[in-house]
């Protein structure tokens, strides 16, 4: 083999490993599922109100049925109820903090998750929601 046979090989090869080790990493980035760090958006009761009450324009989004608020709902409230549909009924929804909460969390959590995917921010979540803040005391309407 020639001196220039040998060289343009070695070039093909590394132009071949730099390739492969792009695609590797274009195939990890892409099915690395972005996180949203709870830990500063899941907040008690108490932490909920205090947050909300110091948040300027923000909307406290209560994601539970219309029976459930009206048997008792945080005072200043928006319901949204969160179902299958719940995506599709976010249009009139102002770009501002939102606070949102359900009757236990499970719902809140997965509303929440919907509002980061729709480009929402900062959405904080009240841990153990209704069930929580009416075991910590605080009043409803």
């Amino acid at each position: 083999m020639t001196n220039k046979k040998v060289q343009k090989l070695v070039s093909c090869t590394k132009e071949i490993s730099m390739r492969k080790i792009f695609l590797l990493f274009l195939i990890v980035s892409a099915c690395t599922e972005k996180k949203t760090d709870t830990s500063t958006t899941l907040l008690s009761p108490s932490e909920f109100i205090a947050k909300y009450k110091e948040t300027e324009d923000a909307i406290l989004l209560d994601v539970r049925t219309e029976e459930e608020v009206r048997a008792g709902a945080i005072a200043g409230q928006m319901n949204v109820v969160y179902d299958e549909a719940f995506a599709t009924k976010l249009s009139n929804l102002e770009q501002k903090p939102i606070f949102v909460y359900c009757g236990s969390g499970i719902r809140s959590a997965k509303a929440a998750r919907i509002l980061r995917e729709k480009g929402y921010t900062p959405v904080y979540e009240m841990e153990g929601g209704m069930k929580a803040w009416k075991a910590a005391g605080f009043p409803v309407q």
